[in-house]
């Protein structure tokens, strides 16, 4: 469960060939030698990331799990994720891109006020660590990527409540809609993207999430870049097992999640080698609000949370 992200580029192998070539050697021929020195580029078709961040609360899909009740002042919420993505063509030897990008990625949360949470077993402030494999193509046709993917969610305090996954996503680049005001522009505007999650271990093979999304990257100035973003998240008895909600038969609008993020790259500002991959740091704050009787009952609430990360990234 994530709110919501290259060890690539392996060293570069210079390969030598060396060809001998010696003329037929007579009395009169003097004998001549050839070296030919050839120098071969392996690319590496990995890249790799890895970024730290500090929120002020875990919400995910509407659901709030790092508040208690009485909780006053919040308590802090740190996060980790990285990710490790392969390029199959470039691995296999294919043009790269042609075979698509495995990935794998991990999720670590650890929550400051575990035991206050869960008086009973929260003996480890680890509340959760997420395990995803995962598999991109791009479909230059529909401007779009397509994502297939596998999702492990480990609770270390409460192992009776592990499950897992499967999702699809699509992601499209709707510049082409825009060709009549933006001629020469290759970037998508509102960038749209669906994705539909099946759990199949607590939520039964019948809990299902699906979310609509929007979002534009604005580069305001060098380095630095706004995101707006706005999502729809839409459940089909998710809340039923992961909730507690009673109604075990409810599709609905769940809630519409709204963001905004700032990142600065400061790798040339701290003057850290380009070779050594780039660093950012963001800022960002969202609103979760919950819709229809999901608030109603109580189920989830309005949220608003927020905080900030620092990422390193390497390869690609």
């Amino acid at each position: 469960m994530r709110v919501n992200s290259n060890i690539g580029c392996w060293l570069l192998v210079p390969v030598i060939a060396m060809g001998l070539t010696a003329s037929s050697a007579t009395a009169q021929d003097a004998e001549s030698t050839t070296v030919t020195t050839t120098e071969t580029t392996v690319g590496c078709p990995a890249t790799f990331e890895i970024t730290y961040s500090l929120y002020s609360d875990y919400i995910f899909r509407g659901i709030n799990f790092s508040e208690y009740a009485w909780e006053g002042r919040e308590k802090p919420n740190h996060q980790l994720t990285t990710s490790l993505g392969i390029d199959v063509g470039d691995l296999v030897g294919a043009e790269p891109g042609t075979c698509g990008t495995f990935q794998f990625d991990t999720f670590f949360e650890w929550f400051a006020a575990q035991k206050q949470l869960d008086p009973v077993s929260g003996g480890q402030n680890w509340q959760e660590v997420d395990y995803t494999l995962s598999w991109a193509y791009d479909i230059e046709p529909m401007s779009s990527t397509l994502t297939l993917g596998w999702t492990f969610y480990a609770f270390p305090n409460a192992k009776q409540n592990n499950t897992h996954e499967w999702f699809v996503s699509i992601d499209h680049n709707d510049a082409w809609m825009w060709k009549w005001l933006y001629p020469d522009n290759e970037d998508g505007v509102l960038n749209p993207s669906l994705a539909l999650y099946h759990d199949v271990g607590v939520g039964a093979g019948d809990a299902a999430w699906v979310e609509f999304g929007l979002s534009h990257e604005f580069e305001v100035a060098e380095d630095l870049t706004i995101t707006p973003s706005w999502t729809l998240g839409i459940d089909h008895t998710y809340y039923h097992y992961f909730a507690g909600d009673p109604d075990d038969s409810t599709t609905r609008f769940a809630n519409m999640l709204w963001g905004l993020d700032v990142t600065y790259d400061i790798t040339e500002l701290v003057r850290f080698p380009e070779k050594w991959g780039s660093v950012a740091v963001s800022g960002f704050i969202f609103f979760s609000d919950a819709l229809g009787n999901a608030e109603d009952n109580r189920v989830i609430q309005d949220e608003f949370f927020g905080g900030m990360s620092i990422g390193w990234s390497f390869g690609g």
